[in-house]
């Protein structure tokens, strides 16, 4: 599609992306992007998962729609690929569980028959990365974590989403990606726990930690654990795992991603803005935003 630029895939850990379910598009155009805002504030139109694919199913009958679960440190989640992404599909079909992944997609939102907002992703991009590859993005995903956090304190410290007249102003309030509008929409709709965000980063590391030190290359896991709620301890959490995320950084190899294209070395993914509704073979959830 000329004239549309590729959206930035985020990073952001299973245990977020299934806690989201905040979407909306910023105008009424066709091809307007559909966005998800995460509780700590990320807006994804595209995500960067990077992590093991622990299973997967062939749920479709006439054409093959796959999909398979991928597991990081913090949870796992689903992701889809059928005829109108057969790339991802053909790699995913290909992949045996367990193997790393780099999965490359858009976040879905998904609505039960009894109400409940289920999220998934689908894929447009499947490829096999190795263990390094998959360390490397705990790590920046890790940071990339924190520095929202830090950002949504922050927020907070300045009055929050007071500043503005209403929820209703600050939640059509459209403005680029990163931007503080994003962090007033995840607290006005979340309300979220950033105690448990900074956990989860700490999880990851820790994750990290282990591989580490059961390969003898590094120390031994902290034994330190979280203290509770408050703003000391808090800042305690993101010290450490700021600590701990130079310390990596500084015992392996670069490995860095491109923001836009996924791992590196990967082909560029173009972006895909139309939407095939009631053309691909629906999951067993009714799909509530495509």
């Amino acid at each position: 599609m000329a004239g549309f630029a590729r959206e930035v895939a985020r990073r952001v850990f299973a245990s977020e992306l299934r806690d989201s379910d905040l979407s909306f598009r910023e105008n009424e155009e066709q091809y307007a992007p559909l966005y998800l805002i995460t509780p700590t504030g990320a807006r994804c139109n595209r995500v960067l998962l990077v992590g093991t694919l622990t299973e997967k199913d062939n749920l479709g009958d006439d054409v093959e729609y796959w999909r398979g679960r991928i597991a990081d440190p913090t949870g796992s989640i689903f992701v889809y690929a059928g005829q109108y992404q057969p790339d991802a599909a053909q790699a995913l079909a290909a992949t045996e569980p367990p193997a790393f992944v780099a999965i490359v997609g858009k976040p879905s939102v998904y609505e039960t028959e009894d109400g409940k907002r289920l999220i998934s992703v689908r894929a447009e991009s499947v490829r096999g990365v190795d263990a390094d590859t998959r360390d490397r993005w705990i790590l920046e995903t890790a940071a990339r974590t924190l520095d929202r956090i830090e950002a949504f304190d922050a927020f907070a410290a300045a009055g929050g989403a007071s500043g503005f007249s209403s929820g209703d102003e600050l939640l059509k309030k459209s403005q680029g990606a990163g931007d503080v509008s994003d962090i007033g929409k995840a607290l006005l709709h979340y309300s979220p726990d950033l105690e448990r965000y900074r956990q989860m980063v700490v999880k990851a590391i820790d994750f990290l930690n282990g591989e580490v030190s059961s390969t003898g290359s590094g120390p031994e896991p902290k034994a330190e654990t979280a203290k509770g709620g408050t703003a000391a301890g808090a800042r305690d959490w993101e010290e450490v795992g700021r600590e701990e995320i130079r310390r990596l950084e500084e015992m392996g190899e670069d490995r860095g991603f491109d923001e836009d294209e996924g791992p590196e070395g990967g082909e560029p993914i173009e972006e895909e803005e139309i939407f095939f509704a009631g053309r691909e073979k629906a999951s067993p959830r009714k799909r509530k935003d495509r």
